[in-house]
């Protein structure tokens, strides 16, 4: 992948020598004719052509082949989707690499958010960000090894419902202690989500650590946002989270109580949250 990233940045340094727009820049490398192809057909030359400054992250060839069987046909053949994907890969400004390290979100053109991380290496929606700071006259553009797909496209394409505004969980009582609960999941607006738990049952006298994991409850990855513990006397906790409601619920998540910090591994009780 570095390999593929300096040889990326080699062929745009040398292929570019006089300044160009995000669009002329974009055509003019063979990596980005699907991205250049999408954009043609959304209409949006004009618009990523005009004065900016944009930061376009822009998945290659690859990544546009990766996607699941069907989706790339089912988002070329409708405009609004189109629109709506490619949209989502524009940040209004001239954000730069070392802007993007001190993110934990954007706001895309589309209105959704796109959630940052620096932790392991940058990583934008998950997607890998393998190449920086190629500058046009009109914006910057950042590759990515994935495209990224705007919740509510997602959605669509499964044939599910985002929910919006909120979400209202049932906590069942998973590991058979008797602890059982509510969830709710609120957008506050402005990339800032409240997520209240509260518990019936709760062993006493101690705290239980919660988390969001990536995935579902019977098959749960790795802790993506933690929670303050809840507390055992009052079985609650509430938190406002400088996280986007539609990351939250756009994605298969698991809202999991641990039983104690020195017993991670009895999950108390656990919901399901978001689309698959």
């Amino acid at each position: 992948m570095q390999r593929f990233a300096l040889a990326l940045v080699a062929t745009l340094a040398l292929s570019f020598t006089s300044a160009q727009t995000i669009v002329d820049i974009a055509a003019g490398n063979d990596d980005f004719s699907t991205l250049v192809t999408a954009v043609t057909a959304a209409g949006l030359v004009d618009v990523l052509s005009g004065d900016g400054p944009f930061t376009v992250f822009a998945p290659t060839d690859a990544a546009f082949a990766a996607l699941p069987a069907g989706a790339l046909d089912a988002v070329l053949a409708d405009a609004d989707l189109l629109t709506a994907v490619l949209t989502y890969h524009v940040v209004s400004g001239d954000v730069r690499a070392a802007d993007v390290v001190t993110l934990s979100k954007a706001r895309t053109v589309q209105g959704e958010w796109l959630a940052v991380s620096a932790a392991d290496g940058v990583m934008v929606d998950g997607a890998n960000v393998v190449a920086t700071d190629i500058v046009a006259d009109n914006g910057v553009i950042h590759v990515v090894d994935s495209v990224l797909l705007p919740k509510a496209v997602l959605a669509a394409l499964s044939g599910q419902t985002l929910p919006r505004g909120a979400s209202f969980l049932t906590m069942p009582d998973t590991a058979g202690v008797g602890v059982t609960g509510t969830a709710s999941i609120i957008d506050l607006g402005n990339g800032r989500t409240n997520v209240q738990v509260i518990l019936d049952g709760t062993p006493a006298g101690g705290n239980h650590p919660i988390h969001f994991h990536t995935g579902r409850c019977g098959s749960a990855g790795g802790v993506v946002i933690p929670l303050p513990n809840i507390d055992g006397d009052t079985g609650r906790t509430s938190v406002t989270l400088d996280v986007p409601f539609e990351w939250i619920v756009g994605a298969p998540h698991a809202l999991m109580v641990h039983l104690a910090p020195d017993q991670m591994a009895t999950i108390v009780t656990c919901a399901d949250v978001g689309i698959d």
